[in-house]
This record gives C-alpha cells, structure tokens and sequence, in this order.
C-alpha cells in the first residue's frame, strides 16, 4: 500500500525524524523507514509539497497518516508568537522540522528509557524492547512496539538485558500502573495542562522534562515545554539569565505562544548542534501609571 499526500507548509525529514522525539526511525538512501503502531513506514519526498508513504502491515489509512505527520497543518503557523527568533543565525532552516503526532504510551516508555542516554542508545534500546516483546508486523522484520499490558509480563532482569539498565524497573512499574488504568490517555489530552504534567510526573521514572515530553510528543500538548540540559542553556541564553530553575525558564517560555512545543524542538536541535545563541532583546515593560497629586 502507498500513499501519496499534500504538505501543508514546510518539511524536513532529515531533521523531523533524528531531532529526538521518535526513536524507530532510520534513514536508508533517500527515504526514511520507521515502524509507527503495527505498521512499518518507508517515507520520502516526491517534491517539497508531496510525502510518499509505503506501508507494509496494517493500513491505518490516510486520516491516520495526516494525523500523524501533521500534514495539513503549517508548522509556521505555530511560530506567529515568536517573530522575534527569526533573526537567531541558523534557524530559518529548521523550520520544515515537524512535530510528529505519536502514540502516548509508546513515547512515555521511550522518554523513561532515555535518562542519561543520548539518541543512539535510547533507540537501540527501544527496538531490543519491541524486538522482544513486541507483536510481529506482517511482512517485515521488526516488531511493533508493546502494550503497557504486554510489557507489564516482563521481568526485570530481561529488561535489563536489552540495555535499559538502571531504568529497567522504573519502565516496568510504569507498565503495570498504565495497563491497570481505564483510557488514561484521552483524560490527560482533556485535562488541565498542569494536572496532567502532575499525573504523568507520579509515574515511577517520570520528572517534570519526561511528563512534558510525553504531553508534548504522545499527547498533542503544544504548550508543553520539556527542559533538558539543551533547552535549559538556549533558554538561559536568549533570556541573558546566568541561572534560573527549570520552572523559571518554563513561565519565562510562554512568551512563544501556544506553540512553544513547535519553538523547543527547534532551538534544542539550534544550541545542540550549533552552540551558544545570542540573547533576544528584553521586553519593555509597561509603564507604572503615575499616583495623582491630591491638592
């Protein structure tokens, strides 16, 4: 089966698909091959305004493909809130970098297996959990991703074996507080943005960076700003702050609008590949209104 899709707005593969947010995806000559549910994809370019999407294994049809790829929506639009980062050296060409709309459960297990990792590892890892537990995909040799109910059988110690290490446990009490749950998903993409980040950030292995991670990846939560040690110095920087808490460069954030998800993927990949950036100028503030004179 193979689709052929219009894109709304700007597109990079390169960068959408080894910028961090989804770790089942590797590149092969021109195009692009992944695993996304039960379906193993092959993406690539027919022109700057046309995706090809091959599939083999279930067919989760086009609605489910534009969803995922968020082809109907111009990520620019997202980036109205923040004119001002267009002048940063280097950005304009990221901004075909697309935020992929992917499964909860799957990115929160992905984000809990990436503590004090970095990219390479963290998808090894995640193909040796898939690999192991994973239900087969028709016709290809990769498995797709388990269930919080399918891992929540596992046993530590295999666990450990595929490389997760330290976090083994943390993912597998996670498994199994997740597979006990009825729908928790569709209740944290309806919810309060801090009651949710509250509820993923009391799951065993889940601070504040993994919760917004997983809000912002798995649940479509563009106002989700996940902090790393990347994000905390652009951040640190553009604000020309010396040190400030996590949470202080969150508030400080909002200036980006509902987007800033959009705006973090971009400046994490921005100072993670080309150094420091240069500090934005401040906003004025409003002028204190003056105390009358009483005669």
């Amino acid at each position: 089966m193979r689709y052929d899709l219009p894109v709304s707005g700007p597109i990079d593969l390169d960068l959408t698909f080894s910028c961090g947010q989804a770790f089942r995806w590797v590149r092969e000559g021109d195009a692009w091959r992944g695993i996304v549910g039960r379906t193993e994809f092959t993406v690539s370019l027919l022109d700057p305004g046309h995706l090809s999407i091959a599939l083999v294994g279930k067919d989760p049809g086009r609605e489910a493909l534009v969803r995922y790829f968020r082809l109907d929506q111009n990520p620019l639009s997202w980036l109205d809130h923040a004119e001002e980062l267009r002048a940063l050296p280097g950005i304009l060409p990221l901004f075909g970098l697309r935020l992929l709309e992917q499964d909860p459960w799957e990115t929160l297990a992905s984000f809990i297996s990436s503590a004090a990792s970095n990219i390479r590892k963290i998808g090894r890892c995640v193909e040796g959990v898939a690999l192991r537990w994973g239900t087969p995909i028709p016709g290809s040799a990769r498995n797709a991703f388990p269930s919080a109910a399918e891992l929540a059988r596992a046993r530590e110690r295999t666990l450990r074996e595929t490389g997760l290490g330290f976090r083994a446990p943390y993912l597998l009490e996670t498994a199994r507080k997740i597979a006990g749950m009825e729908s928790p998903w569709d209740a944290l993409r309806q919810a309060p943005y801090e009651e949710a980040r509250a509820v993923l950030s009391d799951l065993p292995g889940v601070g504040p960076k993994i919760a917004d991670c997983t809000l912002l990846f798995g649940l479509g939560r563009l106002e989700a700003y996940p902090v790393d040690r990347w994000i905390r110095r652009a951040t640190l920087e553009l604000a020309s702050r010396r040190k400030a808490r996590d949470e202080e460069l969150t508030r400080w954030a909002a200036r980006f609008g509902p987007g800033r998800g959009y705006v973090q993927m971009i400046l994490f990949h921005l100072r993670r590949t080309q150094g420091p950036l240069p500090p934005l100028p401040r906003v004025a503030a409003p002028p204190r209104a003056r105390a009358k004179r009483i005669a």
